[in-house]
């Protein structure tokens, strides 16, 4: 007795069908290899361990495997998820910041002569407003912004310990600076 399965696609809000396969979700669980989460740093001007610090502000818990959670104490995970929530509301108010600049260098010029009121008031009233309430979309490439221009205002921020460029890779637990 052989079951005949009908196939039914599922369809995303753009009418294309999902993909169900194999790395359907790796996104959300990252690159495993032999049930280690890989973590492929790119070759640049940071080394790995800054590029693990710069990650968790970034990414907070996800940097972590499974494995790496369980075991953690929840006083360390809270204060990584703190950090993390500092680091998106910090990036996300300075996002906002540098859309407010572009919008006013391309806007003012237009409607500094118009005799619209509207348009003058506009301009006036709302071009440096900042709203942390708000999700700012504008990926940090549209902006012009680097990784190393994010480690600098996070280091500002003090979300990154002022020494972070000096850092050298974890060897044995213990942080090691560089010496002149």
């Amino acid at each position: 007795m052989e079951k005949s399965i009908k196939l039914v696609p599922v369809y995303s809000t753009r009418n294309y069908p999902l993909y169900q396969g194999k790395l359907s979700n790796y996104q959300q669980i990252g690159n495993t290899l032999n049930k280690k989460k890989v973590m492929n740093y790119s070759e640049g001007q940071f080394n790995s361990y800054q590029n693990f610090l710069y990650n968790r502000a970034m990414y907070g818990l996800a940097v972590f495997t499974k494995e790496e959670l369980a075991v953690m104490h929840s006083e360390k995970k809270k204060r990584i998820i703190k950090v993390h929530l500092r680091t998106k509301k910090v990036l996300n108010i300075w996002k906002q910041e540098l859309s407010n600049i572009i919008f006013n260098k391309f806007f003012q010029p237009k409607f500094v002569n118009t005799k619209a009121e509207f348009a003058k008031d506009f301009v006036e009233l709302y071009a440096n407003e900042v709203d942390e309430t708000i999700e700012c979309t504008t990926s940090f490439k549209t902006l012009g912004i680097t990784k190393k221009y994010i480690v600098n205002k996070l280091i500002k921020e003090k979300i990154l310990p002022y020494n972070f460029l000096e850092l050298l890779p974890v060897n044995h637990g213990l942080i090691k600076l560089k010496t002149s």
